[in-house]
């Protein structure tokens, strides 16, 4: 199944739609969503490569898991705007080779604006899943090396955030949520606001990383892995599956 195949869905009242695979043709009636959301702002550029291996070791090691058949994953990044770079489809169609030369940003840093809107598709995806009796359960990544950061007055704040995490938490149509935001920066005056923005949206987990070096992506690439399959491994168990550590 090619992104091409996938079906157009509209978020109720938010102005914006996502893709996923036509519920009818999934072949798990237990499914984790997966979100990949990085940022391509300006800065990013001297590792967007970096980064592009981190994803395609991610989408390695989680085909080998047990519990490939059960994952869902789509994969997005942001700039100024919010790009889908492929939207919801089941991972054995999630592919290396197709996440060489993603990297095509250089704006600024929408970051509230676009982690809300992850949760908005995930959730919604999540609803027309529940609607069929699947049992689903969800998991997010966001790796960004800044704060938030718009000129032109439309951003979103923290508490918009905040709210649609917790409308996502709160529905009966996720199972649980695990949300990780990965800051990658060594200045400690960003690390610390990403450090509260993690607190008071209610994200599950920030991992401050100071280079994004082979080496550490190579670490942040193993502990989103170990982190999808662990939630995929929780389904059905009435929770979210512990958070592990960095």
């Amino acid at each position: 199944m090619t992104s091409q195949n996938l079906q157009s869905f509209m978020i109720p009242g938010g102005g914006y739609g996502y893709t996923g695979a036509n519920i009818d043709d999934l072949t798990s009636f237990e499914n984790t969503i997966a979100t990949g959301l990085f940022d391509e702002s300006g800065s990013t550029r001297v590792y967007s490569r970096q980064m592009e291996l981190t994803v395609q070791e991610i989408i390695r090691s989680l085909r080998h898991c047990p519990v490939a058949d059960k994952l869902i994953y789509r994969h997005c990044h942001f700039d100024t705007v919010f790009r889908e770079v492929h939207g919801f489809k089941p991972l054995s169609d999630c592919h290396e080779k197709d996440y060489d030369g993603i990297w095509a940003g250089g704006g600024q840093t929408a970051l509230y604006n676009s982690c809300d809107q992850i949760l908005e598709a995930t959730l919604d995806y999540a609803e027309k899943q529940a609607a069929k009796r699947y049992v689903v359960n969800g998991i997010a990544y966001i790796i960004t090396d800044g704060q938030n950061y718009l000129l032109n007055g439309k951003s979103l704040t923290q508490d918009d955030v905040k709210f649609s995490l917790g409308k996502a938490i709160a529905s009966e149509a996720l199972e649980s949520l695990m949300t990780i935001l990965i800051g990658v920066n060594e200045d400690p005056g960003i690390r610390r606001d990403l450090e509260e923005f993690q607190k008071h949206v209610g994200f599950s987990l920030f991992v401050p990383i100071e280079n994004a070096n082979e080496k550490n992506l190579a670490r942040v690439a193993n502990f989103v892995s170990q982190s999808v399959q662990s939630q995929s491994q929780a389904l059905n168990s009435g929770g979210p599956s512990q958070s592990l550590t960095f």
